[in-house]
């Protein structure tokens, strides 16, 4: 093509052609970002619901807050309904906002997915958040390994 030469070209608008696994991800995503609250409802509230029932009490750091409950349990926070339950409050708080995180995230990258967009930077923070998290699952379970709930 020689300089300044006049090139024409369609102006029509060509839309994207997606793959099958595309339009279910977007599918799925349109469906995660219309009923996220609902799935931040319902999983915090099984999540505190969890934490105040002993018995079905759960959380990525149970065996740090057993080890809390015991260091909290002095004789002088006897009886001090705030100090004897802060254990259970931060448990619980971590427990939940990795949750509202993780959904968030996956959400934001099932919409990128199925947009086709490229969503390797997308997906660097929450994997990152995950092994984090992992490496300290797996290093309370071992510091805390012994600790029962009679101290």
């Amino acid at each position: 093509m020689k300089k300044g030469a006049i090139v024409l070209t369609s102006n029509q608008f060509q839309p994207k052609q997606r793959t099958q696994s595309q339009i279910v991800v977007k599918a799925l995503g349109r469906l995660g970002r219309k009923y996220q609250h609902q799935i931040y409802a319902v999983g915090v509230t099984l999540i505190v619901a969890g934490q105040t029932m002993p018995a079905h009490a759960f959380g990525l750091f149970d065996p740090a807050q057993i080890a809390l409950t015991c260091m909290f349990g002095t004789t002088g926070a006897i009886g001090n309904a705030a100090i004897n339950a802060l254990p259970g409050v931060i448990n619980a708080a971590i427990t939940v906002m990795l949750f509202v995180y993780f959904v968030a995230s996956g959400v934001k990258v099932a919409n990128a997915l199925g947009d086709g967009q490229e969503v390797t930077q997308m997906v660097q923070q929450p994997i990152g958040i995950f092994f984090v998290t992992l490496v300290l699952f797996i290093a309370q379970n071992i510091l805390f390994a012994g600790v029962t709930a009679a101290c």
